[in-house]
């Protein structure tokens, strides 16, 4: 792997495009769970499946690693490489196709309420965010637009849970 960079500047339109998906996105993300409250952002749907807070813990770990790759050593692009953005664009922000997660991005309690977990992943995505808008490299080929659809991904997970019969009973008893 080399650790020379990219030699192709990402344009200004380009930088703005990637900042406009990540501010969306973590909008759409955190208003996802905006009123839950930490007993609710417990509740599992069902055994084995995920909680509110542990989809957010998920994507706070996830978005962690996905920046150290983005800012790590990596191969340049090469110049007649095929253009995977739209393809990222189009199926990483839908629920349509499930996807385990890698071990590492597993929940494990790290959190011990739901505002600490949300405070974790607005430091991560503006860390992403600071990178872009530093960045002179071409970063077409980098994992920002696969976060920004990522975090889409996981605020639909949120409401999908939020809706399941079994929150949604419990949370009609509260």
């Amino acid at each position: 792997m080399s650790i020379l960079p990219n030699t192709v500047a990402t344009s200004k339109a380009d930088k703005e495009t990637l900042l406009a998906l990540l501010r969306e996105s973590q909008h759409r993300f955190l208003k996802s769970f905006a009123g839950v409250t930490d007993e609710q952002s417990r509740r599992r749907p069902a055994a084995g499946s995920w909680s509110v807070i542990d989809t957010v813990e998920h994507l706070t770990i996830a978005e962690k690693m996905m920046l150290g790759l983005v800012t790590g050593p990596r191969r340049p692009r090469a110049a007649d490489a095929p253009n995977r953005e739209e393809a990222f664009l189009e199926r990483m922000g839908s629920r349509a196709q499930k996807v385990e997660s890698p071990e590492g991005g597993w929940p494990t309690g790290r959190f011990t309420n739901l505002a600490e977990a949300a405070d974790h992943f607005r430091t991560a995505r503006e860390n992403a965010m600071c990178f872009v808008e530093q960045s002179a490299e071409d970063l077409r080929a980098t994992e920002v637009i696969i976060m920004a659809k990522h975090a889409e991904r996981h605020a639909l997970q949120i409401e999908e849970i939020k809706n399941s019969p079994a929150i949604r009973t419990s949370a009609a008893r509260d």
